[in-house]
């Protein structure tokens, strides 16, 4: 029988140390995952601050509209009611852009809460502590709606106006 000679060379002190990389990339792994999350965190934290929810309501006639949105620098989202003199109820999300004092997206409702999903354009120009909706000629594109693109939207004789709920 042969003796095994000993190991020598330039890797001879680290050939038991392959039994610590499994722990060692394990840790590393939860470090890593603890850091995208921490940082995470704080970026929701960030965008809470930046946003506003507000609740507002507009009433024309016999009808009344809710919206109730979350508004930053460049965007918004919330949800949107229409209760038409109690006879039928629009109601759905609506998310869109800020550009200045113009907020402009989509409305995509339901009617009675039980029919197909509708998808319309809507456009709100912030003035005045209020929000008032706009009217504009309308095109479909590819089955969905739009604003033609070189008619102004009209805020001058709006359908609602809202205004902030205390």
């Amino acid at each position: 029988m042969e003796k095994e000679k000993p190991k020598s060379g330039i890797a001879a002190p680290f050939r038991n140390a392959y039994k610590f990389y499994p722990i060692t990339g394990f840790i590393q792994l939860c470090l890593s995952l603890f850091f995208v999350l921490l940082a995470s965190c704080n970026s929701n934290d960030e965008r809470r601050e930046s946003q506003v929810k507000t609740a507002y309501r507009a009433i024309n006639k016999d009808d009344t509209a809710s919206l109730r949105i979350r508004l930053t620098d460049k965007e918004f989202y919330g949800r949107f009611e229409i209760n038409y003199h109690g006879a039928y109820k629009d109601s759905g999300e609506v998310t869109g852009i800020v550009k200045g004092d113009t907020l402009k997206g989509t409305c995509r409702f339901q009617r009675y809460g039980i029919e197909t999903w509708h998808r319309i354009p809507i456009a709100l120009l912030k003035k005045d502590n209020k929000l008032i909706m706009g009217t504009g000629s309308m095109e479909i594109y590819m089955n969905m709606t739009y604003f033609k693109k070189n008619i102004p939207i009209e805020y001058q004789n709006p359908k609602f106006v809202f205004e902030k709920i205390p």
